[in-house]
């Protein structure tokens, strides 16, 4: 018989009783799992709860919907259910200082895939970006991260970009977020400038260029938001 599900943080309690039960072998990998009404019944949880705990299943490839036929535990569950629980780990536990750090380990490798591997989809929407102004870019944003996640997407690698947009969202939910409603205009510019001969780089498929103006661009913002922070 299937557990019920405490109503406390029902979403957060039904996922993890989900992946449970594929972890011990009640719902073996590739097995078909109950429609979505019986499922919700057994776990004694709303119809809705149970189709927003199927779909973020199903985004981080646990479960699997195959059209007209069902839903299925991946062959690949483990391995996914360890993937989303480091990611689910990395946002309710990773401080700012730590975020920076890694952003420089990856960052300017990510460039320099990208500069490698972008395609002429890529470089076309690249060369678009920067035919606004500065003031067209940043006049509604308070961050600067499309061009560094774009860049993430350029490179081929899933992985890394999926764990760029976990960390600059991580960012996005700190006080970080607050630094450019706060830093000199010249701060903002300059960054606008980097993000140009970045994707200039990447543009001439330059990987060597690309990794290196991404990690000067990363230590002068770093070393800037530092000497804010110590303001305080």
């Amino acid at each position: 018989m299937l557990p019920k599900v405490k109503k406390i943080n029902l979403s957060t309690q039904l996922i993890d009783t989900m992946t449970t039960l594929i972890e011990e072998n009640n719902w073996p990998l590739g097995s078909k799992l109950p429609n979505e009404v019986e499922l919700a019944s057994s776990l004694g949880v709303s119809r809705n709860i149970m189709r927003e705990a199927m779909k973020i299943l199903e985004n981080f490839g646990i479960l699997e919907s195959k059209a007209g036929i069902g839903t299925f535990v991946s062959e690949t569950a483990l391995s996914a259910i360890r993937n989303m629980r480091f990611f689910d780990n990395l946002k309710s536990n990773t401080s700012i200082e730590t975020i920076l750090e890694t952003r420089i380990i990856i960052e300017p490798e990510l460039a320099y895939y990208a500069a490698l591997r972008t395609n002429d989809e890529n470089i076309a929407l690249l060369k678009k970006n920067f035919e606004n102004t500065f003031e067209d870019v940043f006049a509604d944003k308070n961050d600067d991260f499309d061009l560094h996640l774009f860049v993430a997407k350029c490179s081929g690698n899933p992985i890394l970009e999926n764990l760029l947009f976990t960390l600059l969202d991580q960012l996005k939910a700190s006080d970080y977020i607050e630094f450019n409603f706060h830093v000199q205009s010249k701060y903002l510019e300059d960054s606008y400038r980097d993000h140009k001969e970045i994707s200039k780089a990447i543009i001439s498929h330059d990987p060597e260029l690309a990794r290196e103006l991404m990690r000067k661009h990363l230590l002068t913002r770093i070393e800037i938001i530092q000497s804010f922070y110590k303001k305080d």
